[in-house]
């Protein structure tokens, strides 16, 4: 075992030149840590509540998550 850096963790970003400016969500340290979690504690059927400021991302994180994963 050994550690991996977050950013390791996913694929290599690229915007798709098709889709719209609001469509498009670049994944960042924090996003990524954030999704992690959010993952691990869904699949182990654990109640999670996601908190921050105002524009962060945790609605998009969730709805990201559920979409792709559930």
């Amino acid at each position: 075992m050994q550690w991996v850096n977050w950013v390791k963790t996913v694929p290599e970003y690229n915007v798709d030149p098709n889709c719209s400016f609001a469509q498009i969500v670049v994944p960042t340290l924090d996003s990524i840590r954030v999704n992690n979690n959010l993952n691990r504690l869904l699949n182990a059927g654990k109640h999670t509540l996601i908190v921050g400021p105002t524009g962060t991302g945790k609605s998009i994180s969730v709805m990201q998550e559920l979409k792709n994963n559930f």
